[in-house]
Order: structure tokens, then sequence, then C-alpha cells
């Protein structure tokens, strides 16, 4: 713990003398992402760290006050953000697990303050663009290491012949993956270099490797709505290539690697889902008898437990459904109140009607808002900040509502003119 310490105060000391947010941003990624390490202990002491990155953080939200640097106003996405982050601290009073419930609340806020305000702020500063090249840059750290662990690592990357990385489950691995994936695609398209295309090659080979299939899922239809999007011309020879492609891999799984394909998607498995199946209707059993309020922020992976529920199935004490997740902790309120604005941020993206086309990375980062939610049907993650996935994919969704923020500014300005 004493290290834990002095590393965080060695960090503060370097952000005081640089004052470099985009460093800070870099190495918080880093950290939040090695929760999801399980060896030698490294991911409980990331945990400990991110608490020296949130207080950083809030620091330079509190000299932005003072200072009068402040870049916006408070929006409706703020009051919707910390309506939720208030029902949570309130959950509380009836959570079975109150110490718990307030940890897991003081991260949420934690995460908040430190993406629409801090992050917010370089991005105005300094562009989105770099802020999305710092998140691929952690991304591709991140999953080198993964690789380099086959040849040199102590510990195999290998879970029952699914690739993890550095990673303690591949599953992790591949909801990570599905959401950077437009993005490094985009990175790709944007400045054509190698390293660019050996990230996004990492990035596909993650996917293909650790055999996840709702984000292989997630992946495909993302990154097919941003392919499509962009190949306005080329669309209809486009569509006639998919057809073409889907048609040829059925026949090849129907013939060629029949038995090698059932094995990759683990068919025995897929009648349940790998057991989501059979904790799903539990679920919903639970939250049928406290459906407005749930059972306490935070407490999803405690309520199996609780309960004394006996599966044989299902491995983990998760739900592997964030919809179903946030319900169980905070009702049916908790859900509207945490999805309903990711869904009308999606819709408005979609179907915004500008006359001008949007920059190819509004389109990834569409794609990535995605791939997240569609991996939320399968796993639990984007409502918990001790994940590895939370702080790119939050931040990735800051920049969506920056767009949206910069093109009422413009309609404002217009208006103004006129």
């Amino acid at each position: 713990m004493d290290k834990i310490f002095l590393v965080a105060f060695g960090i503060f000391g370097f952000t005081l003398i640089f004052f470099s947010r985009g460093i800070l941003i870099f190495l918080a990624i880093l950290c939040l992402s090695l929760t999801a390490v399980p060896y030698g202990g490294i991911g409980r002491a990331a945990l400990n760290l991110r608490w020296a990155f949130f207080v950083l953080f809030c620091l330079h939200v509190f000299s932005d006050i003072f200072l009068g640097r402040t870049v916006r106003r408070i929006k409706p996405f703020d009051v919707l953000a910390f309506f939720f982050i208030l029902f949570a601290f309130i959950s509380m009073s009836y959570s079975a697990f109150p110490q718990l419930t307030l940890e897991r609340s003081a991260t949420v806020l934690a995460l908040y303050i430190s993406v629409f305000w801090v992050i917010w702020k370089y991005a105005y500063d300094r562009g989105k663009e770099n802020v999305v090249r710092i998140i691929l840059q952690a991304a591709g750290i991140l999953f080198f290491a993964g690789y380099l662990m086959i040849f040199i690592g102590p510990y195999r990357p290998f879970f029952a012949g699914r690739f993890s990385g550095i990673y303690g489950n591949p599953n992790g691995l591949g909801v990570m993956s599905a959401i950077i994936l437009p993005l490094s695609l985009w990175l790709f398209l944007d400045t054509r270099k190698k390293s660019a295309l050996f990230l996004f090659l990492m990035v596909v080979l993650n996917l293909f490797l650790c055999a996840s299939r709702g984000s292989l899922n997630a992946a495909v239809i993302s990154t097919g709505y941003l392919l499509y999007i962009r190949s306005r011309k080329y669309r209809p020879l486009l569509f006639f290539f998919s057809i073409s492609v889907i048609l040829i891999l059925f026949w090849a799984v129907e013939t060629l690697i029949k038995q090698s394909f059932q094995a990759y998607i683990r068919v025995e498995s897929l009648p349940v889902l790998g057991g989501r199946l059979e904790v799903w209707p539990i679920a919903m059993d639970f939250i049928t008898q406290k459906p407005f309020f749930g059972y306490g922020f935070g407490v999803e992976d405690k309520i199996i437990e609780l309960k004394r529920v006996v599966l044989h199935r299902h491995s983990g004490a998760y739900i592997h459904n964030s919809y179903l997740g946030i319900t169980l902790q905070l009702g049916a309120l908790g859900l509207v109140v945490f999805f309903l604005p990711l869904f009308s941020l999606l819709y408005k993206e979609i179907f915004s009607k500008t006359k001008e086309p949007a920059p190819l990375l509004r389109y990834a980062l569409r794609a990535s808002l995605i791939a997240g939610l569609l991996c939320s049907i399968y796993e639990s993650w984007i409502y918990s900040v001790g994940n590895a996935m939370v702080l790119p994919f939050w931040i990735m969704i800051m920049l969506l509502v920056f767009y949206r923020h910069q093109d009422n500014d413009k309609i404002e300005a217009a208006d103004i003119s006129t």
C-alpha cells in the first residue's frame, strides 16, 4: 500500500510540474485498464491507484473553476447524470451492502467529473482527435503486452483455448476490442500509417482469438455500420460483396470447416448462452420483488450469494447483462435514467439531418456506442468503474456529446447572426 501512495504522489508531482492533462489521461486509462489484470496483484494495486487519478482530475476541475477556465455551462445531460449519481448514493439507505454502495457510487461520481469536465476541456483545447489517439495509444500498449505474454510472460494468456491477453477474462478482451475496433479503423483510414494498420489488425486478431460471441457480433454490426455510412458511393457494391462473403462463409461452415467452427463457437453452450439463460430468469425474479428501486447500486455481484441461489451452468457472480444488472441494482427508474440518454444520443446521431456529412471520427464514435450497447446484452460492465473498458467507453460518449454541443453552438451563432 505504501508503494501505491508513493506512485500516486509521484504522478501528482509529475502532473504539477508539466501540467499535462494528456499524460494524466493516458496514465489514467492505463491504470483503469490494468484493473482487469489478475496476475501478481496488479489488478488490486490498480484499483487502489485509480483513486489517485480521480483526485487529480478533481483538483484540475477545482482549479479551472477557481481560475475561471471552464469551457462550458451545465447542460441537461449534467442534470441527468447528477440525478443518477444522487439516486445511487441514496440507495445506500436500503442496500444490503451500504459500504460497497457508497464506494461504487463515489467512483461513478469521480468518473463523471473526470470525463465530462476535465477530459471535455482537454478535447476543447487540443481537439477530439487527440483524445481518441490517447485512447488508442493506451489500448495498443495493452494489446501488444498481451501478445508478448505468449512468448515471454510468466503467465499464459489463454483460458480454455481462448485468448485473454493481459486480461483475466477473454470476454473482457472481447468487449474492449469491440468498442476500440471502429476507432482503430478510423485511425488507419485517416492516417494510412503502418502503425495504425498494425493496431487495427491486432484488434481484429483479439476478437478472433478471444472467441467472445457477443463481442464478435457487436464488432461486425458496428464496423459494418461504419463502412456502410462512409461508403455512400459504393454502397451497392459493398452490399453485394457482404452478401457474397456471408454466403461463402455459410457454405464453408457447412462443408469444409464444420467441426472446427462448432468447436470455435462452443456449440454445446449455445442453447444456454454460456449459462446466461440460467441466471437471467433468476435475475428477473429478483427484479420483480423490488421492481422500482432495486437492491442498491453496486451490489449486483452480491445478490446471488445473498439469496443463496445455486447455479449449475452459469459462472461468476455477475448477471452478465448490463440492462438486467442496472435494473437489479436501481430498479426500473435506474434503468431508464441510465440507458435512455444513451439510446436517445444514438438515435439523434444516426437520424440527425445535417447539410454537411459528419466527420469520419464521428461515425466511428457512433459505431463504438453501438458496439458498447450490444456488448451490454451479454456482459455486466458499462456502469462498473472498476472495469477496464469503462473509462475509454465513456470518453467516447463524451466526445459524441461534445459534437452535439458544437452543433448547437453553431445553430445559436447562426440564429444570432441572422
